[in-house]
């Protein structure tokens, strides 16, 4: 056993290193072993391990326990699925599935180490992660080797997944197998969010971005209005028919709370006649623009995020404000230089933008109206809304085949985004201890962390207000733009589009050796594989540097997700003529593709300098 041991040890230090070094961590603190090695009656390897003091075995002696496993899962013959496994043990499970079917590709998860070395002593650890069906074996139950696994799968997986756990190690440890799943949940929704999203507003979030740098140096960030009104009641007004309920205390109590319409629920508030404080506002798309081309918003002030829809800041505002999301690599880079405190949480929806605006403002209550997050009595918004075509709309609900509770007790009828919505708000809500939730939509869905409380309860609990929330005048602007922060802006946006013309050049030198490996893969393989790695250093300068990752991997996020899932045939084909085969079924169309998302962001770089310039001069002149 020792033997078997050393020799796998070996091959996990040349092939697994991420692994080697679990093992020899866990090997190293000199742990009392939790699992052992014994024969049972009928003489079989089995493993004993010990809970409560009882001693438990991990394989009936019949057999008879994977036997009866395997026919739950019979219906997995049928078809062609990518199996997340929880537990290896020693391999019996995998085996069987594996005998079962060829068209099933296993994603594994081991989380016992201890259980995985005393497994490292009975098997040929290189058969079971060489074997063609076996795509992925991680080892561990920290965060982040369950963190890595998800990333991993959700990355490469192609067919339908399907998640099957061995029984035995919910005995063993339930709570880290309920921390697997919840985030291989978070991880399946942040790629359906990331493809929906892509499908939805296609490069538009990343150009307007780009766009929208011009006006966000004129205007004020969000960091000037931290805190100035410490302590207040929020009212965070979303554009749901349980509004209609509330317009009449909203105006009753309209002094005594810090008023924020989340998007599109300015339409329905300056229907009613109600200014609001503030707008939020951060959706990307045309639709958005629509909200705002029929209503005054002269005397209120807009807090925007840089991926709001650019034509909107065309529109006369009372003062502009800007926030950063976490997760814009454009601005990150772009304002590397400014000291930035304000940084939010990128949500799925305006109003976890609003919560969080409101919060940075002093808000200890914040309070939501209109928030429905379903479609109440079949209805989508409240009256006043005019951007969406209300044949869509109806559409919309009537193919929405889901429920969910409402805050009556009854159910709403919801449909996959709502629902996304709602979970998205309610993790928002549960980050933010030292606030104060309420939720008045007499309406709408129940909302995890905010207690239902009718707005004519809630309103009777305000107490007076010792702000005036319509006065800005005595909030400070930023120091006025210089020549100098053009001048840094002008001159990063001068270096990315020189890396951006060596990504092409180093594009272009790639689609060259590929046509030299198809060439020679039918008469010298030797050459082709050495034009091969000749390749992968010439493509690496591009895909391993940093402003890659940053910008060109998001901005076609579809397009990099599906070449990463395809690629990796290339490494396990074994012929040179297939591999060249590949290069050209993948890699070239994504060279090619990748080339004109390039040119994209060049021209949006061009136009801003071009844009920045003229301010510079115009600053320069007044100067003068």
């Amino acid at each position: 056993m020792d033997n078997l041991l050393q020799q796998n040890l070996l091959y996990l230090y040349h092939n697994k290193i991420d692994i080697f070094h679990a093992v020899q961590g866990h090997l190293a603190k000199e742990l009392l072993t939790t699992f052992e090695l014994q024969n049972d009656n009928n003489g079989n390897i089995n493993v004993s391990y010990l809970i409560d003091d009882k001693i438990h075995w991990l394989y009936a002696e019949d057999g008879g326990d994977v036997e009866d496993w395997l026919q739950k899962h019979s219906n997995l013959a049928e078809g062609s699925y990518d199996i997340v496994m929880y537990g290896l043990g020693l391999t019996h499970h995998l085996a069987k599935l594996i005998a079962q079917s060829s068209a099933l590709n296993f994603y594994i998860i081991e989380p016992e180490i201890d259980l995985f070395i005393q497994v490292l002593k009975v098997i040929e650890l290189e058969e079971l992660l060489e074997h063609p069906q076996v795509k992925l074996v991680e080892v561990g139950n920290d965060n982040e080797t369950f963190a890595r696994f998800h990333n991993l799968f959700n990355t490469y997986s192609e067919h339908k997944s399907i998640e099957v756990y061995i029984p035995y190690y919910a005995e063993i440890d339930i709570d880290s197998m309920k921390e697997f799943y919840k985030l291989n949940y978070m991880y399946k929704e942040d790629k359906i969010l990331k493809f929906s999203y892509e499908n939805l507003f296609g490069t538009q979030p990343y150009r307007n971005s780009i766009r929208n740098i011009e006006a966000m140096i004129r205007a004020d960030s969000i960091k000037v209005l931290k805190n100035k009104y410490v302590d207040c009641t929020a009212l965070i007004v979303g554009a749901g028919p349980s509004l209609e309920k509330d317009v009449e205390l909203i105006k009753q109590y309209y002094d005594k709370m810090l008023i924020i319409a989340a998007g599109s629920s300015i339409q329905s508030l300056l229907h009613y006649g109600i200014r609001p404080h503030f707008i939020v506002s951060m959706d990307p798309g045309e639709a958005n623009g629509r909200v705002f081309c029929e209503v005054d918003t002269s005397n209120i002030p807009l807090v925007f995020t840089p991926t709001i829809y650019d034509q909107i800041l065309n529109n006369k505002f009372l003062r502009l404000f800007y926030a950063f999301f976490n997760d814009n690599s454009i601005t990150d880079y772009l304002f590397s230089d400014k000291e930035i405190d304000y940084r939010l949480d990128s949500t799925v929806t305006v109003t976890g933008t609003a919560i969080q605006v409101a919060r940075y403002l002093g808000a200890k209550v914040i309070v939501l109206a209109g928030q429905d997050l379903s479609f109440p009595n079949d209805n989508y918004y409240a009256q006043g809304a005019g951007h969406g075509d209300m044949n869509d709309l109806n559409k919309k609900i009537k193919l929405s085949d889901m429920e969910i509770e409402n805050v009556q007790g009854g159910v709403n009828r919801t449909n996959y985004s709502m629902k996304i919505a709602l979970e998205n708000i309610e993790s928002l809500l549960s980050t933010m201890r030292d606030v104060q939730f309420i939720n008045t939509s007499s309406l709408g869905a129940r909302i995890k962390g905010a207690d239902f409380i009718p707005f004519a309860v809630m309103g009777r609990q305000l107490s007076d207000a010792p702000y005036n929330f319509s006065n800005l005048s005595n909030i400070s602007k930023e120091l006025t733009i210089g020549n100098e922060n053009y001048d840094i802006l002008l001159s990063k946006l001068v270096n990315l589009t020189q890396i951006f013309e060596g990504f092409i050049f180093n594009n272009e030198k790639s689609l060259k050796i590929i046509k030299k490996i198809d060439g020679l893969s039918r008469i010298s393989p030797n050459k082709a594989m050495n034009q091969l790695v000749k390749l992968e250093n010439e493509f690496s300068k591009v895909t391993d540097h940093a402003m890659f990752k940053s910008f060109i991997s998001r901005w076609s996020w579809g397009l990099t997700n599906k070449y990463d899932q395809q690629v990796i045939k290339i490494e396990a084909e074994p012929t040179m003529i297939g591999k060249a085969k590949l290069l050209n079924q993948i890699v070239v169309p994504y060279i090619k593709e990748i080339n004109k998302s390039i040119m994209d962001i060049q021209a949006e770089f061009q136009d801003l300098i071009k844009k920045l310039t003229l301010s510079k001069e115009k600053i320069e002149c007044k100067k003068g």
